[in-house]
C-alpha cells in the first residue's frame, strides 16, 4: 500500500507538468460510498467557476473549499472563485450513495452491492477548461471501478493494474476524461466486480458485469460477449475505437422473456455500451440476440443528432444482421431473411413526413420501425452501389474503415450531411451524398425489393430464393460472406 501511495505521489506532479488541463485526484471511501475529490489547475485565472454538467449536482456535493482558504461564491449551478493562482486546487466531497439511491436512468442506481453513478453529478468542471482532463482514482482493496474514460497504462512496476484488484491492497488507476458536451450521458460503476479486458485488433473492450452474478453465469456471459465482439471485427478487421467501457446490468426478465432486454451506446466522457441482460437465460438465447452487435456497430460513426438518427440507427440495424452472418452467428440466408423481415415492418409503419423529419421527431412519435429500417435500406443500397461502382474493390466497410482512421473517436456531434460528405471523400465517390439526399426527402418507404431483385433475392412459398445469375449476385455473396 505504501509503495502504491508513493507511486501516486510521483504520478500526480508528472500529470500537472504535462499541460494546463485540469488534474483530478479522487479517493473512494467504501464505508460511506463517497468520494473525496481535488481538482487542480495549472494556470492562473482572474475568475473560475466550477460546476457539474447537471444542475442536480449541488444536492450531492458538500465541503467545497479552495486550497488557500480564500472565499468561494455560491452560484446557482456551482461555485466561483476570483484571483485563482496557478497550481491552486479546489476540494469537495461527493455523496455517491445518495446519487445511486435515486434509482434513475442517467443519474444513478444500485446493482446488488455495486453502485452506478453519473460523473456529471459529482465531477465539478472549471469553465476555463479547454482540453481533456486527467483523473487519478484511489480505491480500497477489493473494490473496482468501471468508467468510460480511456485509461492511462500504469508503470510496469506498479503493484496493481486494470482488471481485478488485489483482495486486500489499496491501488490506483489513472484516466483521461475527454471533453464532451455537457448533456451527453455517462456512467461510472464502483463495486466488487471484475473488469475483464477483451483485447482485439484495434483496441480493448473493458467488460464489467455488475450485480454479483455467479461463476457459471459469468462464464456464459464472457463466452457470448467474446463471440459478439469478434463478430464486429467482420466489418474491417479492427475494433472501431481503441478503448470502450462495457457495462452488463443484470435484471429479471420473467415479463420480457429475453436474454438481452435493452442496450444503448453512451458517448459522454468517452465511449461506452450498456446492456441490460438476464443472466439466467440459456446461452443459446444470448447467441440469438441482435442488440449487442447493434450497439457495438454504433461505435463506427459519430453522434449525428436527432436529424441524422436514421443514418445512425440504420447503420447499426444493417450491420446487426450482416456482421452476425459474417461472424457465424447467423447463416447468410438468415441474414438476408432478418433484413427482409425488418424491411416489411418498416414499410408497414405509418408516417406522413419525410424520412429526415420522421427521424427528427422519432422520440416524440415513436416511429422507430420506419426510421431504423429505412436507414438500414439506405446503407444496403449504398453498400451495393459502392461495390458495383468500384467493381468490388470498395464497399461500405472500406469507407467506414477510412473514417475510423481519420475521424474517430469523435467527441463532438457531426451534422449528418458532413458525415456523408466525409465518407464520399474517403471512398472517392459522390454516390453516398446523392443517395443521402434522395432518402432524406422520401415520404414513402424505400424500394428495398428492387435492391433485393438486383442481388438475386426473391421469395417463393414464403421462403427466400437466391438467383446466382442476377446482376449483383456476386455482391450479395460478398456482403454476407463469413470473415
Amino acid at each position: 500500500m505504501l509503495r502504491s501511495l508513493m507511486l501516486s505521489a510521483l504520478l500526480l506532479p508528472a500529470f500537472a507538468a504535462a499541460s494546463g488541463r485540469p488534474q483530478y485526484r479522487a479517493v473512494f471511501d467504501a464505508a460511506t460510498k463517497s468520494m473525496r475529490v481535488r481538482a487542480c489547475l495549472g494556470e492562473a485565472h482572474a475568475r473560475v467557476e466550477f460546476a457539474a454538467d447537471s444542475s442536480w449536482a449541488k444536492r450531492f456535493v458538500t465541503d467545497v473549499a479552495r486550497g488557500d482558504g480564500h472565499p468561494l461564491a455560491d452560484e446557482d449551478d456551482g461555485w466561483s472563485a476570483r484571483d485563482w493562482r496557478a497550481g491552486e486546487c479546489l476540494s469537495w466531497r461527493a455523496d455517491l450513495a445518495a446519487i445511486a439511491a435515486q434509482d434513475k436512468s442517467d443519474v444513478g442506481w444500485r446493482m446488488g452491492e455495486d453502485i452506478v453513478v453519473a460523473p456529471q453529478l459529482w465531477l465539478l468542471r472549471p469553465d476555463v477548461q479547454g482540453d481533456d482532463a486527467r483523473i487519478h482514482v484511489e480505491l480500497p482493496g477489493g473494490w473496482s471501478i468501471s468508467a468510460p474514460w480511456p485509461e492511462i497504462p500504469p508503470p510496469s512496476s506498479a503493484p496493481a493494474g486494470p482488471g481485478k484488484p488485489p483482495s486486500a491492497a489499496a491501488y490506483s488507476r489513472d484516466f483521461v476524461i475527454p471533453q464532451t458536451p455537457a448533456d451527453w450521458s455517462a456512467a461510472v460503476a464502483f463495486g466488487h466486480f471484475e473488469e475483464k479486458r477483451i483485447e482485439l485488433p484495434g483496441g480493448v473492450l473493458r467488460l464489467a458485469i455488475l450485480g454479483g452474478v455467479d461463476a457459471e453465469q459469468r462464464g456464459k456471459l464472457d463466452r457470448w460477449f467474446g463471440r459478439v465482439a469478434r463478430a464486429v471485427l467482420g466489418a474491417y478487421g479492427r475494433l472501431p475505437l481503441a478503448d470502450v467501457q462495457v457495462l452488463m446490468l443484470p435484471v429479471a426478465t420473467r415479463t420480457h422473456g429475453q436474454a438481452v432486454v435493452f442496450g444503448q451506446s453512451v458517448r459522454g466522457q468517452g465511449n461506452a455500451l450498456q446492456l441490460l441482460i438476464d443472466p439466467g437465460r440459456p446461452e443459446a438465447e444470448f447467441d440469438d440476440d441482435w442488440m449487442a452487435v447493434h450497439e457495438l456497430s454504433h461505435l463506427m460513426h459519430p453522434y449525428l443528432g436527432d436529424r441524422g438518427s436514421w443514418l445512425a440507427e440504420g447503420l447499426a440495424t444493417y450491420y446487426q444482421n450482416v456482421l452476425r452472418a459474417r461472424g457465424g452467428l447467423l447463416t447468410a440466408a438468415q441474414g438476408w431473411d432478418r433484413l427482409a423481415e425488418g424491411f416489411r415492418r418498416g414499410a408497414a409503419a405509418k408516417s406522413d413526413g419525410t424520412l429526415e423529419q420522421t427521424a427528427a421527431n422519432m422520440q416524440r412519435t415513436h416511429a422507430y420501425q420506419r426510421v431504423y429500417w429505412a436507414g438500414a435500406a439506405f446503407w444496403l443500397t449504398v453498400d451495393r452501389d459502392l461495390r458495383r461502382e468500384s467493381g468490388g474493390k470498395v464497399g461500405l466497410d472500406t469507407a467506414l474503415s477510412r473514417f475510423r482512421d481519420c475521424c474517430l473517436p469523435a467527441y463532438r456531434a457531426w451534422r449528418p450531411e458532413d458525415f456523408v460528405a466525409r465518407l464520399d471523400a474517403l471512398a472517392g465517390t459522390t454516390l453516398i451524398g446523392a443517395r443521402y439526399r434522395q432518402f432524406a426527402a422520401m415520404r414513402g418507404f424505400p424500394d428495398w425489393k428492387a435492391v433485393y431483385a438486383d442481388l438475386g433475392i426473391g421469395e417463393a412459398g414464403g421462403r427466400l430464393r437466391f438467383d446466382d445469375t442476377a446482376r449483383d449476385a456476386a455482391i450479395r455473396e460478398t456482403i454476407m460472406r463469413p470473415r
